[in-house]
């Protein structure tokens, strides 16, 4: 049975390693998570399609009425801000590692200093 559904499983892709350590569950759910995967991009791919056939509409018959990047594509608005906040995330991930060196180096600096007057004492 497993042979027959091998060229199939190989087509849609699941890699043929893949395919033979698999149970049939497994293989119908990859099967099934592929079919949609490729649903997704296709209707992606439509939407960018219909998009861009928009825009050339407006380019030619209304240039000045064109709409701007973030108006034709307002969910990039959204990746935008993900990419920012984790940008700003790193960044005060940066500030709070710099702040812990410094007060570190401060430590350091008043172990050595102690140190230096108890050696002086002696």
């Amino acid at each position: 049975m497993l042979e027959d559904l091998y060229p199939q499983a190989v087509q849609i892709g699941i890699s043929s390693t893949d395919f033979w350590s698999m149970t049939f569950d497994e293989i119908m759910v990859q099967v099934e998570a592929n079919k949609k995967r490729h649903e997704n991009e296709l209707r992606e791919k439509a939407m960018f399609d219909y998009s861009q056939q928009r825009m050339a509409i407006f380019a030619f018959n209304d240039p000045k009425n064109f709409p701007k990047f973030e108006e034709a594509y307002p969910f990039l608005a959204s990746i935008e801000k993900e990419v920012q906040q984790g940008l700003s995330e790193e960044e005060q991930y940066r500030q709070d590692m710099q702040r812990d060196q410094e007060i570190m180096m401060k430590n350091i600096q008043a172990i050595q200093a102690t140190k230096e007057r108890n050696k002086n004492k002696q």
